[in-house]
């Protein structure tokens, strides 16, 4: 209905601008212990097992928020899910910042991975509802945006905090200053949140038309009150969210849960994590200093945010399925530039311009593609509870991935062999994949309606099995 109205972006974007508040605490949650946790671990005199788990609690956290985040946006809104995640980043930054022990420490930390799993889920799913379809992919591609410029923002901010300061006065205090400049981001995220308008899409399926038609109608001025009315009122019946069994007992439900899930599971297997969690390692094939090394991973975050800005252009211009598969096909050849690059201990120019690149083509394409994806992909009647399993994929996989790479990346004998190339080989192999699975189960997105997207998914799924029937019986006639 709302396809062929007039609507006004700018105010879209500053709606989605809000919203992703969230993505700015996610990234400064998930980016603060970076320049802390040699501090924290001095002051509670950590073990490197407790010292690991102080990095990695956050992600319990992002498991269970993201878990509970589907049913929660269906019950209680998604406005209001947000603020529950403000509230969670609140008690995060307070227990974070006046912790005394390291158990208090760490339990802060998963409270703020409950906080980003909620928002990580919630924030996407009401991006993709308040956007018109034709700049969905910018509006959705501020998301990552957020992260990606977060990330950078609390590297700046512990230099800055840091700067001058001696040893001893970091390890006692400088810590603390670190976790309590998250406040500053809550306090922001508490007061836009509120002002924020609900989805109308909640309020169409949980039968608040006149709220809806009041978001609406500021979207799109020429909106016809009486229409959309009546219109809106023959549909609501049609809202709430499946169960997971109702799901996959429905081959177009089950079809989309699989594709969407398959985005965020694959994303963590590009290796962009592990290039921007680990740019030191993967760079220190020289004689660089640390200091060189720490500003170039600074650098490579802004990289990655101006492609991802190029990405989420490009997405509404020329489709999500041809600016992803271009993406993967370099971040490919940026993969195997790293990987000889460490295998002929060639640093400098090439291994840094190896890891640009590969960030580059990673920002245009998964990077913001991710993200865009999941907003849209997941037909109506799943949407919460399937943005919410995706997401929940998304921060398991991260969480192995970056746990498994370091333990493969030392192992003695391929070290000696390939000098860290191996894994990213490995990579390789899996970049591989995604483009096999873009080119193959991935439907085109760009321009079609939240509520068309479930006869979308079901035209790709009986194309595919028309082509899979196809190359059965072209088998069968061959082997007669």
């Amino acid at each position: 209905m709302l396809s062929k109205e007039r609507y006004k972006a700018a105010y879209v974007y500053w709606l989605c601008c809000i919203a992703t508040l969230g993505g700015v605490m996610f990234g400064f949650s998930t980016g603060v212990i970076s320049g802390s946790v040699e501090l924290i671990q001095q002051y509670f005199h950590l073990s490197p097992a407790e010292t690991g788990w102080i990095v990695s609690s956050i992600f319990v956290g992002c498991v269970l928020g993201a878990l509970a985040a589907g049913k929660l946006a269906d019950r209680i809104g998604r406005k209001s899910t947000l603020l529950l995640s403000t509230l969670a980043f609140a008690i995060s930054a307070y227990g974070t910042t006046f912790a005394d022990s390291f158990a208090i420490f760490s339990s802060a930390r998963i409270v703020a991975g409950i906080g980003i799993g909620l928002a990580s889920t919630v924030v996407p799913l009401y991006m993709g509802e308040i956007a018109p379809r034709d700049i969905r992919g910018k509006a959705s591609g501020i998301w990552d945006l957020s992260l990606l410029g977060s990330q950078t923002l609390v590297f700046l901010v512990n230099f800055l905090i840091g700067k001058g300061m001696t040893e001893a006065w970091l390890v006692e205090v400088g810590w603390r200053w670190m976790m309590g400049a998250q406040f500053v981001p809550v306090a922001l995220m508490l007061v836009c949140t509120l002002i924020l308008p609900e989805s109308p899409t909640w309020c169409i399926d949980t039968r608040r038309v006149e709220r809806a038609i009041k978001v609406l109608s500021k979207i799109y001025p020429d909106l016809n009150h009486e229409e959309a009315r009546q219109f809106f009122s023959a549909r609501e019946t049609a809202g709430g969210s499946l169960g997971l069994g109702v799901i996959l007992r429905t081959p177009v439900l089950r079809y989309g849960l699989i594709v969407g899930c398959a985005i965020g599971v694959l994303q963590q297997f590009t290796g962009a994590a592990i290039v921007m969690y680990y740019a030191p390692v993967i760079l220190q094939t020289g004689d660089m200093s640390k200091d060189a090394l720490l500003f170039q991973t600074i650098f490579i975050g802004l990289f990655t945010g101006i492609a991802s800005f190029v990405g989420m252009t490009l997405f509404d211009r020329f489709g999500r399925r041809p600016v992803m598969k271009f993406g993967t096909i370099g971040s490919i050849v940026g993969l195997l530039l790293i990987s000889y690059s460490m295998y002929t201990h060639h640093s400098g120019y090439l291994s840094i311009f190896a890891a640009l690149f590969f960030m580059a083509m990673f920002g245009i394409s998964w990077s913001a593609g991710c993200w865009v994806l999941l907003s849209e992909i997941f037909p109506p009647r799943i949407r919460s509870h399937a943005t919410g399993l995706a997401v929940t994929l998304m921060w398991a996989f991260n969480f192995l991935v970056t746990q498994f790479f370091p333990m493969i990346n030392e192992i003695p004998v391929l070290q000696e062999s390939f000098n860290g190339a191996f894994t990213m080989w490995i990579f390789v192999a899996f970049n591989l994949f995604c483009l096999f699975f873009l080119i193959r189960y991935l439907p085109e997105t760009r321009g079609v309606a939240l509520d068309d997207m479930e006869a979308l998914i079901e035209s790709h799924r009986r194309k595919l099995s028309r082509k899979t029937g196809e190359t059965r019986t072209s088998i069968a006639v061959s082997d007669i």
